[in-house]
């Protein structure tokens, strides 16, 4: 069997363009629905988009950090899913939100701040969470996962 590693994913470039202007559409879509008081009323108000903040940066990737701990997967997924959860939410989240009848300004708001956000967040999230250093290794069992990063933090 073909290691995880292995695998390669190729995207046709037509079906990527198609991709792109489907996103454009709904974005635009959502747009359509919002006025400049709704971003107002965020502004006014910023704690949500501060628990937003706090949650997408320091939460989420502890958490993911932790599930990697129990799950132990191979090194490559977990760092995997530690990079996704350190990165910002986007524009589905926003459509999702949207659909589900949520404040839709306030979704729009966080992905722009995360976004800009992310730009110091992100690296850092996985220096500190994906990188093991000398005292993850010591606290995590020689498992199949993290042992190999080791010798060099």
């Amino acid at each position: 069997m073909e290691s995880i590693d292995q695998i390669q994913l190729n995207f046709d470039p037509s079906s990527l363009f198609v991709l792109k202007i489907v996103l454009g559409l709904v974005m635009f879509g959502l747009a359509l629905d919002l006025r400049v008081q709704d971003f107002k009323n965020v502004a006014q108000d910023p704690k949500a988009p501060a628990i937003g903040l706090v949650a997408q940066f320091l939460l989420l990737p502890a958490l993911t950090f932790l599930l990697v701990y129990v799950v132990d997967p191979a090194a490559s997924i977990g760092l995997g899913m530690i990079l996704v959860a350190a990165c910002p939410g986007g524009n589905v989240s926003n459509f999702i939100t949207y659909l589900a009848g949520g404040r839709t300004a306030l979704s729009i708001s966080m992905t722009a701040v995360s976004t800009v956000a992310s730009v110091v967040m992100t690296p850092l999230n996985i220096a500190f969470w994906g990188f093991p250093s000398c005292w993850a290794c010591s606290w995590r069992p020689g498992s199949r996962g993290w042992q190999p990063g080791c010798a060099d933090p």
